[in-house]
């Protein structure tokens, strides 16, 4: 939101006037929190109320700062409704605004916004405005849009506009939409070393986003990754090598995976680049990547044998499990040993005795997942899914691991099977547990379960009625329940055709805006953990709601002794309280979607199935990514302390977070 801040242009109209203009009232501008404004106040408290009506009333203030601040909140809230009104501020007068309203109309990613957009004078605008047109275009995804943006001559002087045009086509090959013309546009930026390399980083996220062979562009890739300087550019360019199926490449990567001074970024990616190359040429190379000292790698490396390996190989995957250290490759290659192994009863018992034995929840997960590779397996993981579950944790891996055995290649064969030993029929069995699941409360269990039954008619023929499905949509807490709500409901459809009221969310609370100007513009929080000390400049004159909550959260020591729960080579992710569903914290407020292009150390909340964001549930990136712009709540950016943050582990404590003083 590129709202203008008053109180630092008051001071600057007063030090200008006085001829007195010091560095404390730069700091005193920098630090001011714009929400003394009552009109951004009010601006913010529609938002809060779902109002597009009157929040498109201030598109035509006389002052540009309101203008902006109303488009923003539109943007937020993705509605199509104010589609008409975001097209005028096209040809507003304030730079600024027009690429705010094509912010916003990509936001919507609908139809008709995108005619709008196609419709403008592209050409008569700045580069900005061109930049926010083509990557709006880019969220749409027409034929229409994807022919004009490629078409677009985007000159490599202006880095502005490259940079959009990269973007948009980023967003056009995650949807399958790529061409000769466009992978060329994006190799003639990736080696142009005049440009900007953050742009250039851009253009070769896209190869990475399309499933083709691009041998024809090896040299160009091998010069570009030899050119990089920035490891996010570097680790783009790796995945692109996975994608030219030749001898060069692969000598790249093997010199890659070879180098301990790599970065772990770039070896996980030539890592994920072998996965395109011949087994028996990567297995040396895995093999040893298997006792790295970072565990990201070696873990990585144990998921390329799952993903890629031979069932001759099998008992050597075994055998690998036993020497290594950390949990998650360990888990990972006890998972691969029982995948390929034909002979699993002794690998099974191995994983169901490590399971009993392990004090750590995540590793116990990870071994109730391994067992989705032995179908036979299925009712010990039921009974720790449903009976022997001390953590909610375990509830959900489990049922995620029955609905997988459920739906692999094998569970036909082993059906018949037993059909004729037992006369059991495990379509009815696995029909009673997802029955079981969605009666069950856990929401995440519940969604899982449901979600799997819209799939499978077979399974839902089975049942008398679809009351059960009633009840639980009738127990769903709301609005913290509203994703399983929404699940719930789409399921009864597909399996009954029947529909329940939609769920209408409730206006969210009004701000605390006594609290909320107390928040000093990037006041600054300390997370300590064992891995080293974090420091968070937040953003409250972006993101006032979620910055607030957030800091309320942190001063409660809401999220102190709370994990780590999910790392990817992308984000870490926190959740809050140990429990997955802390009834009396995890609310839902409004998203406040921004411009703001995430990169390494950016922090963010969740954001839900309806919009909002999760107030307990934030991330921290740890490469920038094209795809996530616009899409979830930023409340900061890391300041001090990213190493700390790259070598964080899933299950790693948070010791504290409190307020830097």
């Amino acid at each position: 939101m590129k709202v203008l801040i008053l109180y630092a242009l008051a001071i600057s109209i007063l030090t200008c006037t006085c001829g007195c203009h010091t560095q404390e009232d730069d700091a005193a501008a920098r630090d001011a929190n714009i929400y003394n404004d009552p009109t951004l106040r009010k601006i913010c408290e529609l938002r809060c109320a779902g109002n597009t009506a009157e929040i498109a009333k201030y598109f035509t203030s006389e002052y540009p700062q309101y203008r902006k601040a109303a488009v923003s909140a539109i943007g937020s809230m993705r509605d199509s409704m104010a589609i008409v009104p975001l097209a005028t501020l096209l040809s507003d007068n304030d730079i600024d605004l027009r690429e705010e309203a094509a912010f916003a109309l990509g936001q919507t990613r609908h139809h008709a916004a995108e005619k709008y957009l196609l419709d403008a004078n592209i050409d008569a605008q700045p580069s900005n405005v061109k930049a926010a047109i083509l990557v709006a275009l880019g969220k749409c995804g027409s034929q229409r849009a994807f022919e004009m943006v490629s078409s677009y001559d985007a000159p490599h002087s202006d880095v502005t506009l490259v940079s959009g045009k990269a973007r948009s086509l980023c967003l056009f090959a995650k949807r399958g939409m790529y061409s000769v013309a466009t992978s060329q546009t994006a190799i003639s930026i990736i080696c142009d070393t005049i440009l900007h390399e953050k742009a250039r980083t851009i253009a070769a996220e896209y190869f990475g986003s399309c499933n083709a062979d691009f041998s024809v562009y090896t040299d160009e890739f091998v010069s570009a990754y030899r050119m990089a300087k920035l490891v996010p550019n570097k680790a783009n360019i790796v995945l692109a090598l996975g994608k030219c199926h030749n001898a060069r490449a692969f000598s790249i990567l093997k010199s890659i995976v070879e180098d301990e001074n790599s970065d772990y970024r770039i070896v996980l990616n030539a890592i994920a680049a072998f996965e395109n190359y011949p087994y028996d040429e990567c297995e040396p190379y895995i093999l040893k990547l298997l006792k790295s000292y970072d565990e990201k790698i070696a873990s990585r490396a144990a998921q390329y044998i799952y993903n890629r390996g031979i069932p001759a190989d099998a008992k050597k995957y075994l055998d690998y499990s036993r020497d290594v250290a950390g949990w998650q490759t360990r888990t990972t290659l006890v998972a691969a040993a029982l995948k390929y192994s034909v002979n699993k009863t002794n690998i099974s018992q191995r994983i169901q005795s490590g399971f009993e034995a392990s004090q750590n929840i995540y590793e116990k997960a990870a071994l109730l997942r391994a067992l989705g590779n032995d179908i036979a397996s299925y009712s010990f993981v039921e009974d720790n899914t449903f009976y022997n579950n001390d953590n909610e944790l375990i509830g959900v891996e489990g049922i995620k691991t029955l609905i997988n055995m459920y739906e692999s290649d094998n569970f036909a064969q082993y059906a018949r099977e037993v059909k004729q030993t037992t006369g059991d029929d495990l379509t009815t069995v696995f029909g009673l547990i997802l029955r079981k699941a969605v009666q069950n409360g856990n929401p995440q269990m519940v969604a899982a379960a449901a979600e799997a039954m819209s799939r499978h008619p077979e399974i839902t023929s089975q049942f008398m009625n679809t009351y059960f499905i009633n009840q639980a949509i009738s127990q769903c807490t709301l609005p913290r329940d509203a994703d399983t709500y929404m699940t719930l409901r789409n399921t009864l459809k597909i399996v009954s055709g029947q529909e329940c009221e939609p769920y209408e969310a409730e206006a969210a609370a009004m701000p605390d805006w006594g609290y909320i100007q107390s928040i000093k513009q990037g006041e600054e929080i300390v997370i300590k953990t064992k891995k080293g000390d974090i420091t968070v400049k937040t953003d409250v004159n972006n993101a006032p709601l979620a910055v607030s909550n957030f800091l309320k959260l942190v001063d409660e020591g809401y999220f102190d002794k709370s994990q780590f729960n999910n790392i990817t080579s992308l984000r870490v992710e926190n959740r809050g309280s140990l429990s997955s569903f802390d009834i009396n914290k995890t609310v839902m407020i409004p998203s406040e979607l921004t411009q703001t292009e995430f990169e390494e150390g950016t922090v963010a909340l969740n954001t839900s199935a309806l919009n909002n964001s999760c107030t307990t549930q934030w991330f921290v990136m740890l490469t920038p990514d094209v795809f996530s712009d616009g899409g979830s709540t930023v409340i900061g950016i890391v300041t001090d302390g990213i190493d700390a943050v790259h070598n964080i582990n899933t299950g790693d404590e948070i010791i504290s977070i409190k307020r830097k003083k």
